[in-house]
């Protein structure tokens, strides 16, 4: 796709997404309309296993943009935030938040959503909308599950920025990872992701979609149905079985 505000690059099974609106990667409504796009394209792409999104320079993205928080534009601003907040944590392959940078406000929501969420040492995550009269409604909506109620409480509430060791103790992020090697970090973690097989990883996303959206007992009685009619009827997980079995290198087809 032609893209305005973004950058995107394919590699062997992983869709790298990198956004691109100097300086600080602020989330206008036109750029979270393009990242919407994006990230449509990539989920009926079946042979891909893994999405990481990069921001350009010294930010990941330094927030949405404060001025169509205003009355009269908040309203389609919201629409689109929370939509793509949705499509991301709803994603049916695999998501990294790769953050080298500012991660602040409708940004550190966004990268939340994702399903990891790696750090240089110089990331600096936080949600300071409460400081200017507003909440985060991603965040109010989900951090408490992804991260804990006192955690996302403190989060929330002070509006503090967290630098990027601290973040990892709020588990706000996955892992931490020296400046000089950062990149080269991303790719091996999400190397682990890609030697799987895309259509298990798409039914075990499924599955854990499941598992934190419903009541214990109803979850494993819809997991259950899922192994059995759905898991179990894709040619990977055939072959993954019966390669551990054979003592052979396991060779996917990705359905």
């Amino acid at each position: 796709m032609d893209c305005k505000y973004l950058i995107i690059e394919q590699k062997p099974h992983r869709l790298d997404i990198t956004l691109n609106h100097p300086p600080v990667n602020i989330l206008t409504g036109a750029v979270m309309w393009e990242l919407t796009a994006a990230l449509d394209a990539a989920a009926g792409n079946e042979t891909l296993r893994a999405v990481v999104i990069k921001g350009e320079g010294k930010a990941w993205s330094a927030g949405a943009d404060v001025s169509e928080h205003l009355p009269g534009k908040f309203e389609e601003m919201l629409d689109v935030f929370c939509g793509l907040c949705e499509k991301i944590r709803t994603f049916p392959i695999p998501t990294i938040a790769a953050v080298d940078g500012l991660c602040l406000g409708g940004g550190c929501e966004v990268a939340l959503m994702c399903d990891f969420v790696l750090a240089s040492a110089r990331a600096k995550f936080g949600q300071p909308e409460i400081k200017v009269g507003v909440f985060p409604p991603a965040a109010c909506a989900h951090f408490a599950s992804k991260i804990g109620w006192q955690n996302a409480m403190q989060v929330i509430l002070t509006g503090e920025v967290f630098p990027a060791e601290e973040a990892v103790k709020l588990e706000m992020a996955t892992r931490l990872f020296p400046i000089e090697s950062f990149n080269a970090e991303v790719d091996a973690f999400a190397s682990r992701l890609t030697s799987n097989s895309a259509a298990v990883l798409r039914a075990a996303k499924r599955a854990a979609l499941v598992g934190i959206s419903r009541a214990p007992e109803a979850a494993s009685t819809e997991v259950d149905r899922m192994y059995r009619c759905e898991l179990m009827e894709t040619a990977d997980a055939v072959e993954g079985l019966k390669a551990f079995l054979e003592k052979r290198p396991v060779e996917w087809k990705d359905k």
